[in-house]
């Protein structure tokens, strides 16, 4: 039973060289493992890191500062479509089995996912994954939703049905997330008898033990799986070098400590526990304080426990600010006064309020072309939205 390890980043090669040592240098089986970057110098970057194969992935344009619109479109066809290189590349490997990651997402026991792959071969499974699930829909996931980390499958299976052959421009990018493609894969190209949904998010803990709440933040500050050791770290959700410090803090408890790139991180960032502890909450608490002197009256647990969302908050202009509490307001009182409520007694009724999504009477190509730039994408052949195309 072979396994590969499909890895999808942009920049945090960082991150990539400590998740390429947990492999390599603490794991002790055999892993093929492949990488997919959109970073114009990746192939510079890749040099030195012990991975099997490399794969360049493919040029979509984004820079902080775009519309709206074409933003979102754009970060969400650049992050499916090195997913779907790397995934690919994986499989061009002799192995069984892919387990995805990103350079963030640390699988911290091997026997864990050992024990998962066991569990698919056994139970006849093509794919697993975890996330809120089929169970949970909205907008972005109409079909349900699923974590694009820590999902394994079965190679020939998925190599198959097709899974990963589609341009991410053709999925809506514009209202689909990528936990909404996956979802929708899995229903169309996978079936729900081939799909084991191995953790649903209400398990995910942050440093302190605390359970997340999977309705507000789920990958940012952080998520940690305490039964596998799935852990992720959205290091940037952290003021300074606190998220490195929590990232080499998990390593040392699960005795990762050995690697060329994991043994100087350990140095530089490991803190004792009482220390780093004592730092984010008192952090947090002064976070939690500013917001109160600056007028925010809605439940703390809205921000997710996310430092860096807390610090835009408190920097808005004030019109900003007072938008952003009108907005939530309603959202709050639709979920405590309908949402919640009707769920625990057990109707068929969701916790989250949305506005419509939607540009009718006008064709979606010609939103599109409105908000888009064909200039954006490596080929023209991808692009299939011109000025007044009925879609």
């Amino acid at each position: 039973m072979k396994i590969g390890i499909a890895i999808t980043l942009y920049d945090k090669f960082d991150e990539l060289k400590i998740l390429v040592d947990i492999i390599r240098s603490n794991w002790k089986g055999k892993y093929y493992i492949a990488v997919s970057s959109n970073h114009p110098d990746a192939q510079k970057r890749m040099e030195g890191i012990p991975v099997d194969v490399f794969i360049q992935a493919r040029d979509i344009y984004w820079t902080p500062g775009l519309a709206y619109i074409r933003s979102m479109v754009n970060m969400t066809c650049r992050i499916q479509d090195s997913l779907q290189h790397s995934c690919k590349l994986a499989m061009t490997l002799p192995v069984d089995y892919v387990l995805h990651l990103h350079t963030d997402a640390w699988p911290l026991k091997e026997s864990e996912v050992l024990d998962l792959v066991s569990f698919m071969k056994e139970h006849k499974i093509m794919f697993a994954a975890r996330g809120m699930g089929l169970a949970k829909a909205r907008p972005d996931c109409p079909l349900g939703h699923i974590d694009d980390m820590f999902f394994i499958f079965d190679t020939s299976y998925v190599k198959k049905v097709g899974f990963f052959d589609y341009d991410p421009l053709d999925m809506l990018p514009d209202r689909l997330t990528v936990h909404g493609v996956l979802s929708l894969l899995i229903v169309s190209k996978i079936g729900l008898k081939n799909f084991y949904l191995y953790e649903n998010h209400t398990k995910q803990i942050f440093w302190d033990g605390q359970r997340a709440d999977p309705y507000f933040e789920r990958g940012k500050p952080m998520m940690f799986d305490l039964q596998r050791g799935f852990l992720h770290v959205h290091s940037q959700s952290f003021p300074g070098d606190l998220g490195k410090n929590l990232q080499a803090y998990y390593l040392q408890g699960y005795g990762i400590t050995k690697g060329p790139a994991i043994e100087p991180f350990l140095q530089k960032y490991l803190l004792p526990k009482g220390v780093l502890f004592k730092r984010l909450n008192k952090l947090e608490k002064e976070l939690d304080l500013q917001l109160r002197w600056n007028g925010y009256f809605l439940p703390l647990e809205r921000f997710g426990r996310d430092f860096h969302k807390k610090k835009e908050y408190l920097e808005m202009p004030f019109s900003k600010k007072l938008r952003f509490l009108a907005v939530n307001t309603s959202r709050v009182l639709w979920t405590e006064l309908f949402g919640k409520k009707r769920l625990k007694a057990g109707k068929y009724y969701g916790l989250e309020l949305y506005p419509e999504i939607s540009v009718w009477p006008r064709d979606l190509g010609d939103f599109y072309a409105e908000h888009l730039d064909e200039k954006d994408y490596f080929s023209k052949e991808t692009v299939w939205f011109v000025k007044n195309k009925k879609v």
